[in-house]
């Protein structure tokens, strides 16, 4: 048996926390860390932390971020072999210096969970098939979610999530509110818009051009969508955070893509869809567009027919 313990930001742990088979999570306070001026009791909070990890004499540390901080971590916990990416796939170069073994860039593109399950072969893991993950939110937010349902009488219906960290890889509030209504007209099914805070306005555009029936509106938290994503048909959003977890929670999924690679970090269910539009600028991995075309200038009728498509293979989990 192994000991799989995690290192995370603290702003991240409650994610982790919903995932079944890891031992300890440790967490630490970045955002404090970084605060000037210096605060010296999140200081010392780190200090306590990597002395923690030393006294765990780990065997192996794994790092799937490839960033400076993470790989000086795992240098810092002392563990007996630390495992990272090889310079032409860490995030930051220098991290690849911290580094025992490195995992080298295949010879041809690949999604971002394989490139973790081979950089955790390394460990002596053994690959296996994706599969989603059984992922448990608190009852508290089951609670919630469950009585939002039951409140807008929602059996079978549709989630689309519109927004995203970064502006260019969101697609137009005006064309979501355009194809939630064509998925109530044509399929008859009704939508829910989940929003997070300061996403308020991304409704409002929606529902003013999706026309009546607006779309039911879902205000909740990162980690209630797991439970919504056990109860919806098909999930519809950018290349962002609940997109993925729908993704790991085995939810049928249509993902609209601009400036990041659906090879790389789309979805990897059988029938699950990506809408992209290609240009010669395309996966350039940019939170601001310089380029006289918009990637994500993608048409409703695009996305609609993938969405089409995707409910006709909903047996395809």
């Amino acid at each position: 048996d192994s000991q799989i313990d995690w290192l995370v930001a603290k702003k991240c742990a409650h994610l982790l926390s919903t995932v079944r088979g890891i031992n300890a999570i440790h967490t630490m306070d970045t955002t404090r860390l970084l605060h000037f001026p210096i605060n010296s009791k999140a200081w010392q909070q780190l200090k306590l932390l990597i002395r923690g990890l030393r006294t765990q004499r780990y065997d192996f540390s794994l790092d799937f971020q490839g960033l400076l901080k993470t790989a000086v971590l795992g240098c810092l916990s002392q563990s007996h072999t630390r495992i990272g990416f090889s310079h032409d796939l860490v995030r930051e170069p220098p991290a690849q210096w911290f580094y025992h073994r490195k995992l080298m860039k295949p010879a041809k593109p690949m999604h971002v969970l394989a490139l973790n399950q081979m950089l955790a072969e390394l460990a002596g893991a053994k690959r296996s098939p994706f599969s989603p993950l059984d992922l448990v939110a608190p009852e508290a937010d089951e609670h919630t979610v469950n009585s939002l349902m039951d409140n807008e009488q929602l059996d079978r219906f549709v989630v689309i999530n519109p927004g995203g960290g970064w502006p260019t890889k969101r697609w137009r509030p005006e064309r979501y509110g355009a194809l939630a209504a064509r998925i109530w007209q044509e399929l008859k099914l009704p939508v829910v818009v989940t929003t997070g805070p300061g996403e308020e306005m991304l409704y409002s555009k929606i529902a003013e051009h999706c026309g009546s029936p607006a779309p039911h509106h879902f205000q909740i938290s990162f980690i209630q969508l797991i439970p919504l994503l056990k109860k919806t048909i098909l999930f519809i959003a950018g290349d962002t955070g609940p997109f993925h977890l729908a993704c790991a929670a085995g939810t049928p999924v249509v993902g609209i893509f601009g400036p990041t690679s659906p090879v790389r970090n789309g979805p990897w269910m059988d029938g699950d869809e990506a809408v992209t539009r290609m240009l010669s600028c395309s996966s350039c991995h940019k939170r601001a567009c310089t380029a006289a075309d918009d990637c994500m200038d993608i048409p409703v009728d695009d996305v609609f027919s993938a969405v089409q498509r995707r409910l006709k293979n909903l047996k395809v989990r």
